[in-house]
C-alpha cells in the first residue's frame, strides 16, 4: 500500500504507510485481479511490517458491498470478503497471533496443513497447547499462502465443487443468503467459486420444487 494513492488511514497511525513494503509498487500492480500480479503483490505483503495495520484499515474502510480490487494486508480482495462474512458470524481474528503463527518456528506446521480447513488446523496446533480460534488460523494460513477454505479435501471424491456445496453446505448457506449475504461473498467464505454456489441453491430451488427432502 503506499502512501499516495490507496486507501485514506481510520484509526490507525496516519504515517503507517511510509513504512509499507509496497512502497513505490506501481497501483496497477496493488489493484490488479491478475493472479500473477495478486501473487506478486502477496509476496511482497508477507515481508510488511505494517501488515497488521495496513489490513485493520482495509476491512475498516471496506463497507456493504463495496470493495476495494486487489490486494491489501496481504490478503486479496476474495480473502477480504471472507473475512467479512466471518466477522457477520462474530468470527474476529487476532492479527497478532496470526502474524505469529506466520513465523518460521510455525512455518513448517503450517505448510504441512496448507489444504486443509482452519478448524482442523487450529485442533492441531491445540495438541501442541497453541491454542488460536480457527479465524485466527485462518488468517495465519492464507498470509503463509494456503488456500484456507472451508471444505476439507476427501480422498477419492471425484465429485465437482458445486456437488460437494449443494451436498453438505446448504445448513450453512441458507442462514448466510437468509441475512442478505450475497453469492458472490458466501462463495469467497466457503473458498469456492461464485458459480459453484450459484448451481448448488439452484440446485436446492429444484429438489423444493420437487419435493425431494435434503439435509
Amino acid at each position: 500500500m503506499t502512501a499516495t494513492t490507496r486507501l485514506g488511514t481510520t484509526n490507525a497511525t496516519p504515517d503507517w504507510r511510509r513504512s509499507a513494503a509496497c512502497q513505490g509498487i506501481d497501483e496497477d500492480v496493488i489493484f490488479s485481479e491478475r493472479p500473477s500480479m495478486q501473487a506478486k503483490m502477496l509476496g511482497i505483503c508477507r515481508g510488511c511490517p505494517v501488515r497488521t495495520v495496513c489490513l485493520t484499515d482495509a476491512l475498516a474502510y471496506e463497507t456493504g458491498e463495496y470493495m476495494v480490487w486487489g490486494v491489501a494486508g496481504g490478503l486479496t480482495d476474495t480473502q477480504r470478503r471472507a473475512l467479512r462474512v466471518e466477522a457477520l458470524l462474530g468470527n474476529v481474528p487476532n492479527l497478532e497471533q496470526a502474524r505469529t503463527l506466520t513465523r518460521p518456528v510455525f512455518a513448517g506446521f503450517m505448510h504441512q496443513w496448507r489444504y486443509w480447513p482452519a478448524t482442523v488446523v487450529a485442533a492441531e496446533l491445540r495438541k501442541h497447547d497453541v491454542i488460536a480460534s480457527p479465524v485466527t488460523v485462518r488468517l495465519a494460513l492464507w498470509w503463509t499462502g494456503a488456500h484456507a477454505g472451508l471444505l476439507p479435501p476427501v480422498a477419492g471424491d471425484t465429485r465437482h465443487t458445486w456437488m460437494v456445496v449443494r451436498d453438505e453446505c446448504r445448513p450453512m448457506v441458507e442462514p448466510l443468503r437468509d441475512r442478505g449475504i450475497t453469492n458472490r461473498n458466501i462463495a469467497a467464505y466457503l473458498g469456492v467459486s461464485r458459480d459453484a454456489v450459484e448451481r448448488a441453491v439452484k440446485s436446492w430451488h429444484g429438489q423444493d420444487a420437487r419435493g425431494v427432502k435434503t439435509a
